[in-house]
């Protein structure tokens, strides 16, 4: 059994907030529906909007809020006030610009690991706001590297490690997604640890009972890997 060298580490819901800021837009957009007289459930085909636009224009801030004018024009029945659809684009931009607020505990634990491992970053979303978000976090002095993904599959991952000469049973990936950070690394032979999130976009939680329930860790807090991995590696060598 190869030691671990190489750490990834997930970013939005991992390392700082990003789902909870979404849900409270979410919230508003659904009280100016609401305001327009829109009944059932809003945040479902809002929902069912994104994902049939995550082809298009993949994920992040950007996508989010193409895909809230084009449900409000349609939930609307084409009566949008042009005064709402600013609105809605204001919302855009408040998540573009709201500040990068970090995890409990994750300065101190990136701190704490990245002289014995490689620390890496690797999220999905809109590269010029992930970068973005990356160098106001402060972090950049405990990551080794930052990969923006279009998707975190196991092919891509394979691809990180390759180009990277790492073998994956050296590498451990730590997220609060099973569905891309988990799942995909356990899939190719690799380590990973699940930290969940108190708000996880639902898409993260699609088909999770589909994939496999062992070979991976969970722990409530960031501030308990450094130990983990302490005990893990004790028993992986032994």
């Amino acid at each position: 059994m190869r030691p671990i060298s190489t750490i990834g580490f997930d970013a939005d819901d991992t390392l700082w907030e990003s789902e909870i800021y979404f849900a409270d837009i979410e919230k508003k957009f659904s009280q100016l529906m609401r305001t327009y007289g829109v009944e059932g459930d809003i945040g479902d085909y809002l929902y069912t909007v994104e994902k049939e636009n995550l082809a298009r224009f993949g994920y992040g801030v950007k996508s989010f809020t193409i895909s809230m004018v084009e449900s409000a024009h349609h939930l609307t029945g084409g009566t949008l006030r042009s005064s709402d659809t600013m609105q809605i684009v204001q919302w855009g931009k408040e998540l573009m610009n709201h500040p990068v607020k970090l995890l409990p505990g994750v300065n101190e634990t990136l701190q704490s690991l990245k002289n014995a491992f490689s620390v890496l970053v690797i999220t999905k979303g809109d590269p010029f706001h992930q970068h973005q978000k990356f160098a106001d976090s402060g972090l950049e002095i405990h990551v080794t590297e930052v990969e923006v993904l279009q998707e975190k599959n196991s092919a891509a991952y394979e691809k990180i490690l390759s180009k990277r000469k790492v073998n994956p049973e050296e590498f451990l990936m730590v997220g609060n997604s099973l569905r891309s950070d988990i799942f995909p690394v356990i899939e190719i032979g690799g380590h990973a640890i699940h930290i969940p999130h108190e708000i996880t976009w639902q898409y993260e939680n699609e088909n999770a009972e589909a994939g496999p329930r062992s070979n991976y860790a969970v722990l409530e807090s960031i501030t308990a890997l450094p130990n983990f991995l302490n005990d893990y590696i004790s028993a992986e060598v032994t």
